[in-house]
């Protein structure tokens, strides 16, 4: 494992500890509140990011095994423990398989259906990057109820 690889998956096992603490537990209404019309409430955008580790962890899975797989776009619900022990669940299970790509396989590539070509390495950064982005909208979405 490089130490590239241990930065990713220490990173991916931070995510749901950020957003819980970024979640406002107490107040049911506002992380279930949805900021305007097609807007995530926070409770959903935790859902998404449980979706998105799921989806990434099989796309990295195939494109370990496979030669240039498709790479299927994604398409959210619940008590707000089990979002996060989902989401616990999802990127530990991420950064486990993270750590154990071997250095040489990091260029192999799939095909995404809406992207195009992607290699293995961009599909671990890709979920990095949106992070923020999405604890971002975590945190505005409890802010205007």
């Amino acid at each position: 494992m490089s130490t590239e690889q241990a930065q990713w998956a220490a990173q991916i096992r931070e995510i749901p500890t950020v957003f819980r603490r970024a979640l406002l537990l107490s107040d049911d209404r506002a992380i279930r509140h949805r900021p305007s019309a097609g807007e995530w409430s926070a409770i959903e955008v935790v859902g998404h990011m449980i979706d998105k580790m799921q989806i990434w962890t099989s796309r990295v899975e195939r494109l370990l095994v496979e030669e240039r797989p498709a790479l299927p776009a994604y398409d959210l619900h619940a008590d707000q423990d089990v979002l996060f022990e989902h989401l616990s669940q999802a990127c530990e299970r991420f950064a486990t398989l993270v750590e154990h790509i071997p250095i040489s396989a990091l260029q192999r590539e799939g095909v995404h259906e809406e992207v195009g070509p992607m290699t293995l390495r961009r599909c671990i950064e890709l979920p990095l990057e949106s992070a923020p982005k999405h604890l971002e909208q975590l945190r505005a979405a409890q802010t205007l109820v």
